[in-house]
């Protein structure tokens, strides 16, 4: 079959080859046949060696496709099944990350994509009990994308239907923070602002106004804390989603949000340290949330969101291609010209 493969660490060492076709046994005992599978961020610093992996593997880990073999299955999913999946597989279900939900956290588990082969091939073989029924209803390009959907909509969405948030923010105009601005309008939030730099002018801004945005914010032009506490009478953000990474834009989390708000972390600083007003978070007794990986109890929501139509992920997708043209795909991220790819098998 044919697959993107990486076959060893370091930058580059990816190809598109040809590869056999994965076998199912008692434990990867699904066979899907792979109809689109999109470029994760990973993916991508995986492609320049940035990223901790184990090669060789086929990539690939966002994916929607249609089961074509079942060996000793539950009756849960049967041949024709349209389905995605939880990339983190093989989790225990014992140890202490696994019995408070955290599966994806599990020392045993194995990513499609990272530890393992994954889904940039016409075919992949993964255990039944990650997967997930995806109804026709939902375009084969969101499909696509439900698994990084459902882990910012289970880390920010979520909170926000659950209190019943008012003001959400979002400090990151790319991949994962457009994500949010769209589980934040899927989950009832009012007024929903963005944070980027001027570069996000492009295309991260206009992505976020079709998605239903509030306001967008030039930080390198504005002062990110000051709108949003203009915008909300002094009270502040209920919510900020982190997704930037940046020392400044912590700290402006910080400074926008209320009493007794959240702050959803989920940008990396790929620093050893960052200067942070922690006071100040503990006299406004914020709530801080660290959040890693996608997890299995989030993807019915955002299948649920989608499928319904209370949420519409089409402006995220900016690229469609063949699987022969990843090279384009690629590069397309390099030039920061897209937001989601998505190969098609």
């Amino acid at each position: 079959m044919k697959a993107l493969y990486k076959s060893a660490p370091g930058p580059g060492n990816v190809s598109l080859q040809e590869r056999p076709m994965p076998a199912t046994d008692p434990v990867n005992n699904v066979l899907v046949r792979v109809e689109a599978c999109a470029i994760c961020g990973m993916d991508f610093h995986i492609y320049h060696g940035k990223f901790p992996c184990s090669p060789p593997f086929i990539m690939g880990h966002e994916f929607v496709g249609v089961v074509e073999q079942v060996e000793q299955g539950s009756g849960a999913f049967r041949p024709g099944d349209r389905v995605t999946a939880q990339p983190h597989l093989y989790a225990c279900g014992s140890c202490p990350a696994c019995r408070i939900g955290l599966t994806q956290m599990c020392s045993r588990t194995r990513s499609l994509g990272i530890h393992r082969d994954g889904a940039m091939a016409s075919h992949v073989a993964v255990p039944e009990g990650c997967l997930h029924a995806v109804p026709p209803s939902i375009p084969t390009s969101q499909a696509a994308i439900l698994e990084p959907f459902s882990m910012v909509l289970g880390n920010f969405g979520i909170p926000i239907e659950r209190e019943s948030m008012d003001t959400a923010v979002v400090m990151g105009a790319g991949q994962v923070g457009l994500l949010g601005v769209a589980a934040a309008k899927a989950c009832g939030a009012r007024q929903i602002v963005l944070c980027g730099q001027t570069h996000d002018a492009a295309l991260g801004f206009p992505v976020a106004q079709q998605l239903g945005v509030t306001a967008v914010v030039d930080t390198q032009q504005e002062d990110a804390a000051a709108r949003v506490l203009e915008m909300t009478e002094g009270v502040g953000a209920d919510i900020v989603l982190e997704a930037s990474g940046a020392e400044s834009a912590i700290n402006a989390a910080i400074a926008m949000v209320k009493p007794g708000g959240m702050i959803s972390v989920m940008g990396g600083t790929r620093r050893d340290t960052v200067c942070v007003r922690w006071d100040d978070c503990l006299r406004k007794a914020v709530r801080v949330w660290f959040h890693m990986k996608s997890n299995y109890q989030y993807m019915d929501r955002a299948i649920e969101l989608l499928d319904s139509g209370r949420a519409d992920l089409s402006p995220l997708v900016t690229g469609e291609y063949p699987l022969d043209r990843w090279q384009e795909a690629f590069q397309a991220i390099e030039d920061r010209r897209c937001v989601k790819n998505v190969l098609y098998l």
